[in-house]
């Protein structure tokens, strides 16, 4: 029996989900603030929410003296927190259109997120969205997304020039670089088109009717990986 994997017409969409689907800045906002001084840290003022979407993400941990030790513990609350509140969480305008055209045109699409799978299910539910992602995983550490991407990409037997991590962290384009995958940084969440670009993705997007234009392109042209569209 072969094992040799699958040709897929086209690329599997893996997306983030927080601030990439779920316009989850915000209220992200107010989690953080309530829970700063627990750990000896200033709160967030709104006028400094777009100065802080300009650094990449060790940059920020840095500028508001967060350790990596810490920033996992407080990733954790942040989570639980949220949880509580993700039936106020809207959709990013546009996303939801986005994600049927994709899935109407036969993309296989699914989640990695580090929020809890519960979580991005019931956003999904409330969107009546479930049925166009294949596969839901959350729960990855903070700096965890490039290993379970290779998890993923055995697992679902894609080779990486046919899979693309859409996120809207700089650290989501590490984790598409380390796993040798293309990387999509959406510029409406949590970093901005200056942060995003600084660790060179393979595509740099403003909004979301963007994405679909852009990888529709990719798959017209028949790239690879090392042969991608600005």
């Amino acid at each position: 029996m072969s094992t040799t994997p699958p040709i897929h017409q086209k690329p599997l969409l893996i997306f983030d989900f927080d601030g990439t689907l779920a316009d989850t800045l915000a209220v992200g906002v107010e989690v953080f603030n309530e829970i700063a001084s627990d750990y000896g840290l200033q709160q967030v003022g709104e006028d400094e929410v777009e100065e802080l979407r300009k650094l990449n993400t060790r940059a920020l941990l840095d500028r508001m003296g967060i350790s990596r030790l810490m920033a996992v513990k407080m990733v954790a609350r942040i989570r639980h927190k949220l949880g509580k509140r993700i039936d106020d969480v809207p959709m990013v305008d546009g996303a939801e259109k986005m994600i049927r055209e994709l899935h109407a045109a036969g993309f296989g699409m699914g989640i990695l997120s580090s929020n809890a799978v519960k979580n991005v299910r019931r956003f999904l539910s409330r969107h009546d969205l479930e049925s166009c992602f294949h596969f839901v995983e959350a729960g990855a550490s903070l700096f965890g997304k490039g290993a379970r991407l290779k998890s993923i990409l055995k697992r679902e037997r894609h080779q990486a020039p046919a899979v693309m991590y859409v996120g809207d962290e700089t650290r989501d384009m590490e984790a598409a670089r380390d796993a040798g995958i293309h990387g999509v940084a959406v510029c409406w969440g949590g970093n901005g088109r200056e942060a995003m670009l600084t660790e060179d993705p393979d595509f740099c997007v403003d909004a979301p009717e963007d994405l679909v234009r852009e990888v529709m392109a990719f798959v017209e042209a028949g790239n690879q990986i090392n042969q991608v569209l600005r």
